[in-house]
């Protein structure tokens, strides 16, 4: 029988446990992190999912952190007052993994609905605890979302939760300083490489980018290069930490920490804060959601752009993802058909996916091809971001993200080991692709212990 340690959220420090979106600050986790970007949209129209039939003894709990998200649960209740809904803020981070342990545990207290980021789906699938949806009309809906985010919330021919929203990578750059030093937003890695060089050597102050310790930063790193580290079927898993896709993301960012080319100071630090502000950094590359360092530049105002991330082969349109999260039904709930129908709703509704994408509520980056293609969404333009329609890139980049990655069933201990090995090479006591070495065989190992059948390249 197989042993499996629960899930535990393990996102790396920097004060990532706060839920706010829109704000100018540099302390928010990926997760719950959206854009900042656009004026609030009002699309409106029908509801495409029928309601349930009415249960008057349904009270449905609702966990979740993302801002404003009561104002969802508030029009469901006008909806169906015979079905309602209990919003909770769970708290975003480990907060809520945390509470959802100590539930599961117990055995009560647990939610009917729950809100899981794409990494930690599958240790709660592992562990048998959501609701398989595909019996409750899931598949009816697989052809409203961006296929990507579908195989994160699938496996086999079980549905466990309904994408909420993502963040395909795009890299953020401050014309204005790639301009003074004659250069324009790389294309490819290999130029990425040339630039970091060049501004750094015409300026030891100011550097192309920096190099962060966040994990989901490295693995959309991963994931936009085409390494797939874990391939999980059941209790059979392939782990592959190895592979050129994989190795050549180690080579490329430990050379460059090696170089001095880049800047030592980690993303959300008020460090960083300060040179985004003041032009010591012309480049980030990040998650859709990352518009929120327009609070951190207002001098630069007119001069940020949005690109498409660097290839490693030029001409080709490869993406990672870093962030998101779905909604998932969980077994224990009394109500499953009510429960299952307001997680539908809440991700596939046409007129509740516009409200969620507003500025001034979730401001969460859609995963529908609805709303990418919505024009009232796709085709705003803004001052701060050099009057760039900048939500027509991020759809691009969304369309581009690789289908084929996936998550293990033990992200916390895969996000604790990168850590430890980060640690070390940093400090240049390994380099970055023995660190990749240990990851496969800790990884390996681990996952032995936990009574998986592993494969390995």
């Amino acid at each position: 029988m197989r042993k499996f340690i629960p899930v535990l959220s393990l996102i790396i420090g920097l004060s990532l446990v706060l839920a706010a979106c829109g704000a100018p600050v540099a302390t928010q986790p990926p997760a719950t992190q959206p854009p900042a970007t656009q004026p609030a949209a009002t699309a409106g129209g029908p509801t495409d999912t029928p309601a349930p039939t009415a249960n008057p003894n349904a009270v449905i709990t609702f966990w979740s952190w993302v801002p404003h998200i009561e104002d969802q649960v508030a029009e469901w209740n006008t909806l169906h007052p015979d079905m309602q809904v209990n919003y909770v803020n769970s708290g975003g981070g480990n907060a809520n993994y945390t509470k959802f342990k100590v539930a599961l545990q117990a055995n009560t207290g647990i939610p009917d609905v729950i809100q899981i980021e794409y990494q930690h789906l599958p240790s709660y699938i592992a562990q048998g605890v959501l609701l398989d949806l595909s019996g409750y009309g899931a598949n009816d809906v697989k052809s409203q979302f961006i296929p990507w985010t579908w195989s994160q919330v699938s496996q086999g021919t079980g549905v466990y939760a309904y994408p909420q929203d993502a963040g395909p990578m795009v890299m953020f750059c401050n014309t204005a300083v790639l301009d003074k030093y004659a250069i324009t937003a790389p294309t490819t890695w290999d130029e990425f490489a040339a630039d970091a060089a060049k501004i750094h050597a015409a300026d030891k102050t100011v550097y192309l980018s920096n190099f962060t310790a966040d994990q989901g930063w490295f693995f959309g790193m991963l994931w936009q290069s085409g390494a797939q580290p874990f391939i999980v079927n059941g209790e059979n898993i392939t782990i592959n930490f190895t592979s050129p896709e994989a190795t050549r993301v180690a080579k490329f960012w430990g050379d460059l920490i090696k170089s001095g080319n880049l800047s030592p100071v980690d993303t959300y630090t008020n460090d960083w804060n300060t040179a985004l502000g003041n032009g010591t950094y012309a480049c980030w590359e990040a998650g859709a959601w990352g518009t929120f360092i327009s609070g951190s530049s207002p001098d630069y105002k007119g001069k940020w752009k949005i690109f498409q991330m660097p290839q490693w082969t030029a001409g080709d349109k490869a993406n990672g993802n870093y962030g998101g999260s779905t909604i998932a039904v969980t077994k224990a709930t009394a109500h499953p058909k009510e429960a299952a129908a307001f997680a539908q709703w809440l991700t596939t509704d046409p007129k509740v996916n516009m409200e969620v994408t507003a500025a001034d509520k979730a401001a969460l980056f859609p995963v529908t091809t609805g709303v990418l293609s919505n024009p009232d969404w796709a085709n705003g333009t803004d001052d701060f971001w050099s009057g760039q329609a900048i939500h027509q890139v991020m759809a691009t980049a969304a369309q581009e993200v690789n289908v084929n990655f996936g998550w293990s069933p033990f992200t916390d201990f895969v996000y604790t080991t990168y850590a430890d090995e980060l640690t070390q090479v940093k400090a240049g006591s390994i380099s970055f692709e023995q660190a990749m070495q240990d990851m496969q065989t800790k990884v390996v190992q681990y996952a032995k212990d936990q009574g998986f059948t592993v494969t390995t390249p």
